[in-house]
Order: C-alpha cells, then structure tokens, then sequence
C-alpha cells in the first residue's frame, strides 16, 4: 500500500479559473503543501494508481464530464487502498441531494464554491486546519492563523 505525503493535496476540476484560484490561495496560506491539480474523475485515478505515495486530501468538484465528481467518489470509496483518504467535495452545487448524495458516499466534507477570494482564503484555511496540519503542514506554521 502507498503511503501519505509526496502531493499533499489532489485538486480534481475540470475548470481551469476554480483550478487557477485555489493553486494560488493554497501558495499564499500553505505554500508548503505540494499540490497536483487534476481535471477529471478518470485523471485522479490514474494519478492514484501511479502514484508513489497517497494524498493526504482530495477536493473533488462534483459536475464534470464523463465521470461525475459523485461516480469518482464511488470509485474511491469502493477501492480498499483509497477508502479512507479524505475527499472533501468543492463544487458549485448546493443542492441538498448532492450533499446528501456526498455523504452516502462517504465524502469527509462538502463544501460550496466560494464567489469572493476572501471566502477562499477562509475555505482553505479550514481545510488547513481539518485535515492538513500535522499531515503535509507543520502543526506551527509561520504567518498562519
């Protein structure tokens, strides 16, 4: 079994700006985690497959094309060396059916896109702070919180 650390995080969306935006709020908050941006379902499995060493987190945008972020995460919790890897949904959907569709799939969070970069800093300070410190992120960070 892989272990955890190498790419600290796995960024799957297909749409290049979201992608854009949180690669940059990521290197001003936690410019240590290293980050694999990713555009599809079928991209983060193959990344999964050849990777030496596991995310410690996965934020998994729900709407793409040909493999939606629900059938990925389907996939992932389906496959014993990827079942307990966090996978936090950030989408633009706030529906409540694809949250409750998230979490019947087991996803570690759901999250809506922010619409203001400021909203980003705090998503990604909250996910920081959830689930990257002590991980990929040294638990005292210069300038953080």
């Amino acid at each position: 079994m892989p272990h955890r650390n190498k790419d600290c995080v796995f960024i799957v969306d297909d749409d290049e700006d979201d992608l854009f935006i949180i690669q940059q709020v990521f290197s001003q908050y936690s410019p240590e985690c290293q980050l694999k941006p990713l555009t599809s379902g079928m991209a983060l499995l193959d990344a999964l497959a050849e990777a030496p060493a596991l995310p410690n987190l996965i934020l998994l945008d729900l709407n793409m094309p040909q493999m939606s972020g629900l059938e990925t995460l389907a996939h992932l919790r389906q496959h014993k060396t990827y079942a307990t890897i966090p996978v936090v949904v950030l989408t633009t959907s706030d529906h409540a059916r694809d949250k409750q569709q998230a979490a019947q799939l087991k996803a570690s969070g759901f999250i809506t896109k922010p619409s203001t970069i400021e909203q980003y800093n705090k998503v990604v300070l909250k996910l920081r702070q959830d689930w990257l410190l002590g991980n990929c992120v040294p638990d005292q960070p210069a300038g953080c919180c």
